[in-house]
């Protein structure tokens, strides 16, 4: 996370926003413009390589852009089992590359690699 920059993500209507400290609108991603397709995003994090990885609410994943809105991955998908989510919502980045995702609907902590 750069100390330049201010992210704000809206979820009513999917957009994250970056903005300077001075208060100037920087960038707009989840837009259209952009090929980052998110439906319901709810949480988001940055990586040290400042990509951008959010909760994908109502789509059941978790998706990961480059700072410039480029698709890169998609972890997960609708389901039960171990590696499936179902509304997944907290995420969380550990030192170690992996991503810690809570899903609201199974009650459960997940951890998945990010490498």
């Amino acid at each position: 996370l750069t100390a330049d920059e201010v992210y704000v993500l809206c979820d009513d209507n999917p957009c994250l926003h970056v903005f300077s400290h001075a208060g100037e609108r920087l960038r707009s991603l989840l837009s259209n413009g952009y090929q980052m397709q998110v439906t319901n995003p709810r949480f988001f994090c940055l990586d040290a390589a400042e990509n951008i990885i959010i909760s994908d609410f109502s789509a059941h994943r978790i998706q990961i852009f480059s700072k410039e809105g480029n698709f890169i991955q998609t972890i997960g998908e609708e389901g039960q089992q171990p590696g499936m989510l179902c509304l997944p919502k907290g995420i969380a980045l550990m030192e170690q590359l992996s991503l810690v995702v809570v899903s609201q609907n199974k009650n459960s902590l997940q951890i998945f690699s990010c490498q």
